[in-house]
C-alpha cells in the first residue's frame, strides 16, 4: 500500500458517514468545494490579523471540505469534468490565499526573510500542481513526489497550531522544490527522453 492509498482510506473512513448524509439532504458537491474556499478565506484573515491557533484549527477544519466533496461527488454519482476544474481552481486559490495572509502577518509585524520564504514556498507549491495538471493533459501520469497538497496541509497545519510557522514554511519550501524536480524526471522519463 502506498502514501497515496493509505490516504484515501483514512479520508474514505473520515467522510463516508458524512458524506452520506450530505448526499441524502441533495447537497451538491460543488456547493462544498465553495464552501471549503469560504472558509479557507476566514482561516487566512485570522492568520493575517496575527490568530495563528485559531486559524490553523478553521484550515485544518477547510480541509475537511476538500475531501468530502469528493467523497459526496462520488457518493452521489454526481461527478463532472466541471467540477473536477472547480475542485482544482478553487485548491489552487485556497492555498495561495492562505499564503497571502501568512505573508501579510510577517509584513506586518517587519520581518522580511519570512515573507520572502512565504513567497517561495507559494510558488513551489503552485508549480507542483499545474506540473501534475500539465503531465495529465499531455496523457501522463503526474502524481509523482513525495510532497503534495496533502502533506503541505499538514505540515503548515502543525506549524500554525505549534507557531513553529518559519520551520513549517522552510520544510514545505524545500520539500516543494524536490517534488517539482521529481515530476520533471518523471515526465522526461515518460516521455523517453523527448
Amino acid at each position: 500500500m502506498t502514501l497515496n492509498d493509505a490516504r484515501r482510506s483514512l479520508g474514505a473512513r473520515l467522510t463516508g458517514r458524512i458524506s452520506r448524509i450530505l448526499v441524502k439532504g441533495r447537497i451538491s458537491p460543488n456547493f462544498i468545494t465553495w464552501a471549503g474556499f469560504l472558509v479557507t478565506v476566514g482561516a487566512a484573515a485570522l492568520i493575517a490579523s496575527g490568530q495563528l491557533l485559531t486559524g490553523g484549527l478553521v484550515f485544518l477544519f477547510a480541509s475537511f471540505f476538500d475531501m468530502l466533496d469528493g467523497a459526496v461527488a462520488r457518493a452521489s454519482s454526481r461527478i463532472t469534468r466541471f467540477g473536477g476544474i472547480l475542485d482544482a481552481t478553487l485548491d489552487r486559490l485556497s492555498e495561495a490565499t492562505v499564503f497571502v495572509g501568512i505573508m501579510a502577518y510577517f509584513a506586518l509585524a517587519g520581518d522580511v526573510f519570512p515573507v520572502v520564504l512565504t513567497g517561495a514556498t507559494l510558488a513551489g507549491s503552485q508549480v507542483v500542481s499545474y506540473l501534475r495538471a500539465r503531465s495529465e493533459a499531455s496523457g501522463l501520469e503526474g502524481k509523482d513526489g513525495i510532497f503534495t497538497r496533502p502533506e503541505r496541509v499538514i505540515v503548515l497545519s502543525l506549524g500554525l497550531l505549534t507557531n513553529w510557522l518559519v520551520p513549517a514554511l522552510g520544510v514545505i519550501c524545500i520539500f516543494s522544490f524536490i517534488t517539482v524536480a521529481q515530476r520533471l524526471t518523471s515526465a522526461y522519463r515518460q516521455l523517453g527522453g523527448q
